[in-house]
């Protein structure tokens, strides 16, 4: 009797401990899963990046004079295409081969006239394009925004980002530079609080970082340098929270510190009063940025 009574304890025990083990573990894969936002929202966010990215290739074609463009377009063409310069020398010797021939002279100079691209030319395809991804940001907006209100987004914040993107997509469409990278990086600003729904998601304050980091360059190149440090250096608060996000991973926590670090050379570039100087800075913090986003 008394080995049943203790086989009997011995099974309540070992029933009682598996359903502990199991129930920790349980609790452990709840916390080990990471609340991230949907890809409609981050698409949203990308969409905008890329405009930005783009607007800063149109305005530097818009600086060039045409043969300046033409001369940097081929340089582009004969990196892109090296097996043309191979083939130069085989083709001029054909040409002069066939140089008192008329056949397939005209079709020749037509491929060549084809290819040649002037810069108004490819400054409507890049805006085309820049259109079109627009279209695609709206796009995404719709489908998060109902998520956005279930998760109980702030109706100002709500409010704030939609005036934001209205004012960006006016911008575009009035094709003005300056006008378009202000209400863009002030589109991206207003996503935070979005980002900021979901418990272990960095890209709220990396939002922010951005929006700072856009609009620092943009003060500082109109020679408001206090302004543009305050930007800067509020982004401290901002890179405090996200390291606290990152946990142990030392990857992302090694592209944190080259992000603090491209700042503090964005803060001495603001000093020298160069604006290309301030641009390379400017590219480096918002690379670093991307590449925590991965």
């Amino acid at each position: 009797m008394d080995r049943r009574l203790s086989l009997i304890f011995i099974i309540i025990v070992s029933m009682l401990f598996t359903a502990c083990v199991n129930q920790s573990n349980n609790k452990t894969g709840r916390i080990e899963k990471k609340e991230k936002a949907p890809r409609s929202l981050s698409q949203v966010a990308d969409g905008i990046d890329e405009i930005l990215d783009s607007i800063d290739s149109i305005s530097e074609i818009m600086e060039l004079s045409e043969s300046e463009f033409q001369t940097q377009r081929n340089k582009s063409q004969k990196k892109d295409n090296p097996s043309n310069e191979e083939n130069k020398g085989q083709g001029e010797q054909e040409q002069e081969e066939n140089k008192g021939e008329n056949k397939g002279v005209g079709q020749d100079k037509k491929e060549e006239k084809k290819d040649i691209m002037t810069k108004e030319e490819e400054l409507v395809i890049k805006w085309k394009e820049i259109d079109d991804k627009l279209k695609k940001v709206h796009e995404a907006w719709n489908e998060y925004e109902v998520e956005s209100l279930e998760k109980g987004i702030n109706s100002d914040k709500a409010k704030e980002f939609k005036k934001n993107l209205n004012a960006f997509t006016i911008a575009v469409e009035d094709r003005k530079i300056s006008n378009i990278m202000d209400t863009g990086s002030k589109s991206i600003g207003s996503l935070a609080p979005f980002f900021d729904l979901y418990k272990d998601e960095i890209k709220g304050d990396l939002s922010r970082v951005k929006y700072s980091v856009h609009q620092s360059f943009l003060k500082g190149y109109e020679g408001n340098k206090q302004a543009a440090q305050k930007l800067l250096n509020g982004t401290e608060e901002y890179t405090a929270r996200i390291r606290q996000k990152l946990g142990d991973d030392q990857n992302k926590i090694k592209g944190l510190d080259r992000l603090t670090l491209a700042i503090s050379d964005m803060k001495l570039a603001l000093e020298e009063n160069n604006g290309e100087l301030l641009r390379i800075k400017r590219d480096i913090a918002l690379n670093n940025i991307k590449s925590l986003q991965e």
